[in-house]
């Protein structure tokens, strides 16, 4: 009789999902957006236990966060876009890390001001890159343009429709070099993440943008990729840069969402790719959340 409650017992836990086999044995499925979040990642698309997807805007991240059933033990989303659903109760993911710490640049030609809206091009209204741009310059006209995309701004400058813009990295460095065809001399005029620092008065510098949440029930299932993800991030490329493009050429350009891999490898430090734990940085979330109006709880956080 022992033996078959035993056997019973083992059978359970075989079912039992995240919380069953050891680390090494079980699958991981990942959810994640294209771009700096998916180079964060490079590492993994390789190992045979872990599987990666990637997927360009939210939607499809704000489908799976309110899934009961979802297949995904870890997704990566804007931190403001997890956090809220965590507050409203409509998600079993929990914040566990913040792993890009904002990739946002202001480019113009020579002499181009601040002081001329109507020729700034922007992205992101409602969302992230206004909400940078209005914290560092609170008292920014609203004269100036916003396009659908980062890649539309691109495009204005370019070909000098706009003399200024608001552009995300690796996209800053593309836009530089494309501009140079046309004989337009285009130049990183603000850091907007130093900027921002310092209109916050942060230890930080940057701010979360992307975060890693994971399932609840997960925690221990994850916690030995997530270590290596920090080694990666924090380490490994610092030392061996040269791994971005090597690993980007393995994996491809468009799966991860990067225009090219040697820009990608030369922007690496501008797209501020690092791992660190939500816990160290509760007032940093806290005061980027306040700007979408959500209230930061410490229950938001992956307790493991």
């Amino acid at each position: 009789m022992k033996k078959i409650k035993y056997f019973l017992l083992a059978c359970l836990l075989g079912l039992s999902g995240c919380a069953s086999k050891s680390q090494e044995e079980q699958a991981i499925s990942i959810l994640c957006p294209t771009g700096a979040p998916a180079l964060s990642l490079l590492e993994e698309y390789q190992n045979e236990h872990v599987t990666i997807n990637t997927v360009s805007g939210s939607d499809v991240l704000a489908s799976e966060f309110v899934k009961k059933d979802s297949e995904y033990d870890i997704i990566i989303a804007p931190i403001n876009l997890g956090c809220q659903l965590i507050s409203k109760d409509q998600t079993d993911y929990k914040l566990k890390a913040v792993i890009t710490w904002g990739n946002l640049y202001i480019v113009g030609q020579e002499g181009a001001s601040l002081d001329d809206p109507k020729n700034f091009a922007a992205f992101g209204e409602g969302a992230v890159p206004q909400k940078i741009l209005t914290t560092v310059y609170p008292d920014f006209s609203s004269e100036l343009t916003y396009f659908n995309a980062v890649s539309d701004v691109m495009a204005q400058l370019v070909s000098g429709h706009a003399t200024i813009g608001i552009v995300a990295e690796p996209i800053a460095s593309v836009t530089i070099n494309k501009a140079k065809e046309n004989n337009i001399e285009l130049q990183i005029i603000a850091d907007l993440q130093e900027e921002y620092q310092k209109a916050t008065g942060s230890d930080s510098y940057g701010y979360p943008q992307a975060a890693i949440f994971v399932k609840s029930g997960c925690e221990n299932k994850v916690e030995q990729l997530l270590s290596r993800i920090e080694a990666f991030v924090n380490k490994t490329v610092v030392d061996h840069p040269e791994k971005i493009e090597e690993l980007i050429n393995i994996v491809g350009e468009e799966t991860l969402g990067v225009p090219n891999a040697k820009i990608a490898m030369n922007s690496w430090k501008r797209q501020n790719i690092h791992f660190d734990l939500a816990k160290e940085h509760e007032e940093d979330i806290k005061v980027f959340l306040e700007q979408f109006k959500i209230t930061y709880q410490e229950n938001m956080l992956s307790q493991s």
